[in-house]
């Protein structure tokens, strides 16, 4: 019997491009106002293209760093691309504190759903279904997303890759999540919708993997289920 759902945040209950595209651009352009002069030319839509943002349309690839990993990971990526005497980005202080004013400024009280939650998210808990997040966001982002969309008091814990479990596709923070529901992995499924997510579930053991997906030719692993694959959480 299946009595716990973990769901992943963005590209599942949160809209990644409509919450999160224009942070992710502004930040990128940020970061590129800050490359020392004289330096190699380089440019925003550089940066974006390396964790799979095309910045020109808009197109995000769910294979990137930008819908399946952390932002600590993306920075790691955009540092390999910058100037060799560029600052740390992990470690600036000043650097960190506009990147969070953009945050604040441009995703804090805006996170767009993908779609009806409350409905689907509602019929599941009122019939006894528990429900907990893991996102590769972190932490505290991911509560403030869930309160942002009224639906946080139905989420039992919220983990992110701050959270002290590793990231995903690690399965610690999966199997934390049914340690504090009191369940097992095999009365477990993870709904997401990046490799990031299916590699958690097959990596904890759980029951079954449903993916999010607008598109049946872009999945994030050929061998999940074609049944198993839906357009969003109405349809779970």
């Amino acid at each position: 019997m299946i009595k716990l759902l973990v769901f992943d945040k963005d590209g599942v209950l949160v809209s990644l491009s409509e919450t999160w595209l224009p942070v992710v651009i502004a930040v990128a352009e940020y970061t590129i106002s800050r490359v020392p002069a004289g330096s190699p030319p380089i440019a925003a839509a550089d940066l974006l293209a390396s964790v799979g943002v095309d910045m020109a349309t808009g197109r995000v690839d769910t294979a990137g760093a930008f819908a399946k990993d952390s932002f600590s990971v993306i920075q790691t990526i955009w540092q390999a691309h910058l100037p060799s005497g560029m600052f740390d980005l992990q470690t600036d202080l000043e650097y960190q504190r506009r990147v969070d004013a953009l945050v604040l400024q441009l995703a804090r009280g805006k996170t767009v759903p993908k779609g009806d939650l409350k409905t689907p998210l509602g019929n599941l808990y009122a019939a006894g279904f528990r429900l907990s997040l893991l996102t590769n966001d972190n932490e505290n982002s991911a509560s403030q997303n869930l309160r942002d969309l009224d639906v946080a008091t139905m989420f039992s814990p919220v983990i992110g890759a701050d959270s002290g479990h590793g990231a995903k596709p690690q399965p610690d923070g999966l199997l934390y999540c049914c340690a504090v529901n009191g369940v097992e992995p095999s009365e477990t499924i993870m709904i997401g919708d990046t490799y990031a997510d299916y590699g958690v579930a097959i990596a904890a053991g759980v029951a079954d993997f449903i993916c999010i997906a607008d598109d049946l030719t872009a999945l994030p692993d050929p061998s999940i289920k074609p049944e198993n694959v839906i357009p969003d959480l109405e349809a779970l």
